[in-house]
């Protein structure tokens, strides 16, 4: 009899404490890369979460919490279940989620086939045409992480942004070059017409093309050692 009445406030107690605190699970693709984000008076590095099905086609959101027990991987997607629980917002701070996240599985993980990219690639044709002056080779290197393009046209250098990247399909924000003049622009200005026209990728290796929304090969690479 002491037993039960001593159980009798724990068992109340718990129901209580779980009525205050709901919880649900949810599904999340977590994104192969973090970016840039503002948490409170600072900036760090924060996950990118998409909630659909097919991550091919995920509309990437910001996601500034931390997930207790979730080990994030650069490079890889993960597709994880994970419990939230609605917190009191009398106890948390004004610049904290009022959620708290916990990992209770990791569903799938997959390899995100855009990093192939992620290099220093050298200009081998345009339009299909060979650049056959080695002193005008344009270079390009892709920085998956920083969602940016750098290098040479083979004449000046720039830079600029990578606006979406899917696994086929790309595309490029506006691009800011040095303006030095060289005494044949011709491969620079055709260059960054090929560059500016590009919409899909395909990779094979160590050779890399882009193409135009005809689907006629606008550029073509090959890896830098």
């Amino acid at each position: 009899m002491s037993l039960l009445k001593t159980m009798l406030p724990i068992t109340i107690i718990a129901t209580l404490f779980t009525s205050c605190n709901s919880i649900k699970t949810t599904t999340y693709w977590v994104n192969s890369v973090k970016t840039d984000c503002s948490v409170g008076a600072g900036k760090m590095q924060c996950l990118q979460v998409y909630k659909g099905a097919d991550v091919d086609k995920a509309t990437w959101s910001t996601f500034s919490a931390p997930i207790e027990g979730f080990e994030f991987e650069f490079g890889y997607f993960q597709k994880i279940e994970v419990a939230e629980t609605a917190l009191d917002t009398k106890d948390v701070p004004a610049d904290a989620s009022s959620i708290k996240y916990n990992l209770v599985k990791v569903l799938e993980k997959k390899q995100d086939p855009k990093m192939a990219l992620n290099d220093i690639w050298s200009v081998t044709a345009i339009h299909g045409s060979a650049i056959s002056n080695s002193r005008q080779t344009p270079n390009l290197e892709i920085n998956i992480s920083k969602m940016q393009i750098s290098g040479t046209d083979g004449c000046n250098n720039f830079t600029g942004a990578i606006k979406n990247i899917t696994a086929r399909n790309i595309s490029f924000g506006p691009i800011a070059a040095t303006r030095k003049m060289c005494p044949d622009m011709t491969i620079p200005s055709n260059f960054h017409k090929a560059l500016n026209s590009s919409v899909s990728y395909k990779q094979d290796n160590l050779t890399l093309s882009f193409f135009d929304d005809n689907g006629s090969e606008t550029l073509t690479l090959k890896k830098v050692d």
